[in-house]
């Protein structure tokens, strides 16, 4: 798993563009990774990816910082697929991201700042997605369940008042999400969703992020979850 998917191997074999693989469902995640093989083979597939940046730019990292920076980024970014961290490092290195090296040294900061923007990126890629899938759904008269899925990531049909009244109550949580992935407990998802800091450090370990951020994590998760399943339904309708 790490030969295949980490350093610089994979990033070359990487030739797909963010579109086709952004929220893949096909494509493990690092939070899949975690389920099936444990955390730490999660984290060392970013750090085969960091030492693949260090070496490129001549620039050394201690052990511990590098396990530090790696462990920020599983626990901030656990959402992320493979092939999507593939292309994020294959950027450090082409200086699409800007100066991340000074002198010898790896600005973490820098770094876990180019990650927070390629996720925004991926978020704008996500919506323009299903912008045009609801096109070709409302041409093939897709089910109103296929067509409020994807409501959830576009904002429509109401989706604040639902969403704010899924956070209060388990029912509604449920109903608003009704496609949850296994190896989760949904109490607990809905609790980290609402931002209960118990919940987060279930899910999340002995690292989670901010309480905010990482319910923001979880929202985003069970959307993605929810879009994909809807267009599995919609395939198998067809």
């Amino acid at each position: 798993m790490v030969d295949e998917w980490g350093g610089t191997i994979a990033q070359l074999n990487m030739g797909a563009p963010l579109y086709d693989v952004a929220a893949n469902g096909e494509i493990p995640t690092l939070a899949d990774v975690g389920v099936v093989f444990g955390n730490s083979t999660s984290v060392r597939i970013i750090t085969s990816h960091l030492e693949s940046v260090l070496k490129y730019a001549g620039v050394e990292l201690s052990r511990e910082q590098m396990a530090e920076t790696a462990l920020a980024m599983l626990s901030g970014y656990w959402f992320l697929n493979l092939a999507e961290l593939c292309i994020f490092f294959t950027r450090l290195k082409d200086g699409s991201c800007g100066q991340l090296v000074w002198g010898k040294s790896l600005n973490n900061q820098a770094v876990m700042v180019a990650l927070s923007d390629f996720c925004k990126e991926r978020r704008e890629v996500i919506i323009r997605k299903e912008t045009e899938r609801i096109a070709r759904a409302v041409e093939k008269g897709f089910s109103r369940t296929e067509d409020f899925a994807a409501g959830i990531v576009l904002g429509v049909q109401g989706i604040a008042v639902k969403r704010e009244r899924a956070k209060a109550d388990f029912n509604a949580f449920l109903e608003f999400f009704p496609c949850l992935p296994s190896g989760y407990d949904p109490i607990a998802l809905w609790k980290a969703w609402g931002g209960d800091p118990d919940a987060i450090n279930l899910l999340f370990g002995n690292n989670p992020p901010g309480v905010e951020a990482a319910a923001e994590s979880v929202g985003r998760y069970l959307c993605d979850y929810n879009v994909y399943q809807a267009r599995v339904k919609a395939k198998a309708s067809l």
